[in-house]
Formats: C-alpha cells, sequence, structure tokens
C-alpha cells in the first residue's frame, strides 16, 4: 500500500511540475529531398494551450542553435508564421517558443510533455 501511494505522490508532484513557459517545435521533413525557405504556420490557439503567456506577441521563438528566429502573426491573427531555411531529406529541426524572460526555477524541476508537431 504504501508503494502505491508513494507512486500517485511521486506522479501529482510531476504533474504540477510542467513546463508552461516553453513549447517545442518539431518540424519533420518526411520526403527524400531536401527543403528549403519552407513557410511554417501554427494555430495561436495551439501554442497557447501549452503556454502562460498573455498573447502570441509575448513569446520568443528559438532555433536549435537557440538564436531568435523572427515570426509573424498572419492577418487574421489565427496563426504564427515564420521560415525554416533548411530541413534535410529524412530528418528534422528543433525549434521552441519561450516566455520572454523564463527564470531557472521555471525550468530546473520542469518536465516538458507536449511538443507541436509539423510535417513537411
Amino acid at each position: 500500500m504504501k508503494k502505491i501511494l508513494t507512486i500517485i505522490a511521486l506522479a501529482l508532484v510531476c504533474m504540477a511540475c510542467e513546463n508552461k513557459s516553453t513549447v517545442n517545435i518539431l518540424i519533420a521533413n518526411e520526403h527524400d529531398r531536401d527543403t528549403t525557405n519552407v513557410v511554417v504556420h501554427i494555430a495561436v490557439n495551439e501554442i497557447m494551450q501549452h503556454v502562460d503567456a498573455k498573447s502570441v506577441d509575448s513569446l520568443t521563438l528559438l532555433n536549435e542553435k537557440n538564436q531568435p528566429v523572427t515570426f509573424t502573426t498572419t492577418g487574421d491573427g489565427k496563426n504564427i508564421e515564420f521560415v525554416v531555411p533548411v530541413v534535410k531529406a529524412r530528418s528534422q529541426k528543433n525549434y521552441s517558443l519561450n516566455t520572454s524572460n523564463p527564470s531557472l526555477s521555471d525550468n530546473l524541476f520542469s518536465f516538458r510533455k507536449t511538443s507541436i508537431n509539423i510535417n513537411l
């Protein structure tokens, strides 16, 4: 009985530590050719369900090298869009959307359990 209670308590602690300051964006190229300058669209409502932010304007998009990437919001405000320069054949790129001022305490014991997957 003690083992079950310990497991339940551990699961509740892990769920409470979910990272809400970052969401990963995995962009996969499933084709046999490299893709270049692909415009990626992601629904704002899908992003906002994964991060604690008031709007997408307060988010920062980072590439795999943790360098900022410029993104814009579509005219209707329902999507963000950004350009991925190159995705090699049968590979993927990893981007992340972060709140503007994440702190170490936000990420220290936090777990990212969600990603937004985009297939090219």
